[in-house]
């Protein structure tokens, strides 16, 4: 990331498109190399990870809503939305569910 002292015009921003990134961060005016995708394939460790996240995900819909709702008061003064703590509460393993072996 390069810091500016300001952004150049539309123009020249619109000329490096897809090359160079300009943007405004914490009101400072940078620039940086273009974002790039990592691709469709991702490490055997992430794709790993997977199946307990969508586990989670449908997890967190099968509350109930007054549940639901308890997370999300439990939240209310934090950058975390409700199903945030539900998540990392699951992944991380503090709720075990009693069913499956440890």
């Amino acid at each position: 990331m390069a810091k500016l002292i300001a952004l150049p015009s539309l123009a020249i921003i619109s000329g490096f498109k897809g090359t160079i990134d300009f943007y405004v961060h914490d009101g400072i005016p940078v620039a940086r190399k273009w974002p790039r995708s990592p691709g469709k394939r991702r490490a055997p460790a992430v794709e790993a990870q997977w199946a307990s996240w969508r586990e989670a995900a449908g997890l967190w819909s099968l509350l109930s809503p007054e549940v639901q709702q308890a997370y999300k008061a439990m939240t209310a003064n934090s950058a975390f939305s409700g199903r945030d703590v539900f998540t990392k509460s699951y992944l991380s393993g503090i709720y075990r569910n009693p069913h499956t072996p440890t």
